[in-house]
């Protein structure tokens, strides 16, 4: 082959490359003939792979013999490799508009795939007459290159993040690491902060939707890239809204996601894309039934079981809430042996958590200003059951901010002054059993919307007072002994 052809052979080429990348838009819709060819992508790309690497082949044995110019074997092989990758690209570019790829490794893969057949033609022509050496090994290293990263890019996208590296030798580990895992999809590490849509509900929705349903490309009119833009499509669609919170069933979302495949209205449209795995499904369902909105947090909302499971794959761990999600620090061990020394039996609730329980029925020691100062931002729970409190001593509980628990039963105590304890956020567990509360003790609890368990056994509050209590407190056991 001589230059000029060889030179030729890039102008061809670059020409080639520019009218795909002018007259196939990515956010367009791909005509009927070119979806065709679109869906021969994955037949067309192996070939020119495969002519490509056996120029490579061929072109490493010649510099290993010493010789300068690329053989007639080489340069056919380059040269049919360079157009087949031309045609690879131009059905990669109509396949792009068909959407269902991911975003971030699609934009690289379409980069490289242009790059392939640019860096065989520069090969091809740095190999004939004369050799321009430096040029050759630029353009074999660049063509390599792009053909190892490009079909890995490739792998990803149709096969997973773990495709490639699944099973990667140990010795090999350092250097390219281990295989994503499942953890690595969602961020939720911080779940009292995180909410549910930007870390779960926008990464499913980036992945499956809005190659059609984005910026630029909004199919039907859907933009699913912003909450404001999933927020303006709630009443504004075909059929039903979009998202009717609290209730996935009557939602078009979930409508579309979880009709079968050979539905003309199912979403991604197949075979254009792949559908939604059954766990990115239950996860939109669980957004929209819980009503988390776009601010409700992974650990504000009620997760049940199925849920629980699918998150805990993906990496979520315990989830602590109330005064165990507090970083309190250690309780002061000398405070907890002078309290001790008065008849106190203090406890750690748990041995790695810097929370106490209290329990004694003389209530002298939580005068003792300096020793209960030093623990009271520690203690949580405080029994005083069948002991001498009196209701000045419940009034004193207030100032014990981390309280979830109190036990005055069988006291003296009458409730007069509960209302003090309205500031106890953590509260949530009151044991009034065996005391001299009555119904207008109940009234002040009405405030305390945070209790989770109330117990009146024996007291003297009616069926009408608990009936209101309640009222007032309707996700709250009130236990009356009935």
């Amino acid at each position: 082959m001589t230059r000029r052809t060889a030179l030729w052979n890039v102008a061809a080429t670059v020409a080639a490359m520019l009218l795909i990348l002018l007259f196939v838009d990515p956010a367009g819709r791909a005509p009927e003939w070119a979806r065709f060819l679109a869906r021969q992508h994955p037949a067309i790309v192996h070939l020119p792979i495969g002519f490509l690497l056996f120029a490579s082949l061929l072109a490493a044995f010649r510099r290993w013999s010493k010789a300068d110019d690329s053989g007639p074997t080489e340069q056919a092989a380059l040269v049919l490799g360079g157009w087949g990758a031309v045609a690879a690209a131009a059905a990669g570019s109509w396949l792009i508009q068909m959407g269902g790829y991911p975003t971030d490794a699609l934009f690289w893969h379409r980069v490289l795939g242009f790059i392939i057949p640019l860096a065989a033609a520069g090969a091809l022509l740095a190999g004939v007459q004369q050799p321009i050496r430096g040029m050759r090994s630029a353009s074999w290293t660049l063509l390599i290159g792009c053909l190892l990263v490009g079909g890995h890019l490739g792998g990803e996208m149709t096969h997973g993040k773990a495709f490639a590296v699944e099973y990667v030798p140990s010795v090999l580990k350092p250097l390219i690491g281990d295989a994503p895992t499942l953890s690595t999809r969602f961020d939720l590490s911080q779940p009292e902060s995180a909410s549910v849509y930007e870390t779960i509900v926008a990464p499913i929705f980036e992945t499956s939707c809005t190659s059609c349903h984005g910026e630029g490309r909004t199919k039907g009119g859907l933009d699913l890239t912003t909450a404001d833009a999933i927020a303006a499509h709630e009443t504004d669609t075909e059929d039903d809204p979009l998202v009717t919170w609290g209730d996935a069933e009557a939602s078009l979302l979930i409508q579309r996601v979880t009709l079968p495949t050979e539905h003309r209205r199912a979403m991604p449209p197949v075979p254009d894309a792949k559908p939604l795995s059954h766990a990115d499904v239950e996860l939109l369902r669980w957004w929209v039934d819980s009503e988390a909105g776009f601010d409700g947090t992974i650990s504000a909302v009620a997760r049940p079981d199925a849920v629980e499971r699918l998150l805990q794959a993906y990496g979520l761990g315990e989830i602590l809430i109330g005064v165990f999600a507090l970083d309190l620090p250690q309780p002061d061990t000398t405070a907890i042996r002078k309290t001790e020394e008065r008849g106190v039996t203090i406890s750690y609730m748990a041995a790695d958590l810097p929370l106490l329980e209290w329990s004694s029925p003389d209530t002298t020691p939580l005068y003792a200003v300096e020793a209960t100062d030093r623990i009271k931002d520690n203690v949580v729970s405080v029994n005083l059951s069948g002991g001498n409190a009196t209701d000045a001593d419940v009034t004193r509980l207030a100032d014990f901010p981390h309280l979830t628990s109190l036990d005055v039963s069988r006291t003296a105590v009458t409730g007069a002054t509960l209302s003090d304890l309205v500031g106890l956020e953590y509260l949530l567990r009151l044991n009034l059993y065996g005391t001299q509360v009555d119904d207008a003790a109940l009234d002040q609890l009405a405030d305390f919307p945070a209790l989770e368990s109330v117990y009146l056994w024996n007291s003297n509050v009616t069926e009408e007072g608990v009936a209101r209590l309640r009222d007032a407190l309707p996700n709250a056991e009130i236990n009356f002994g009935e």
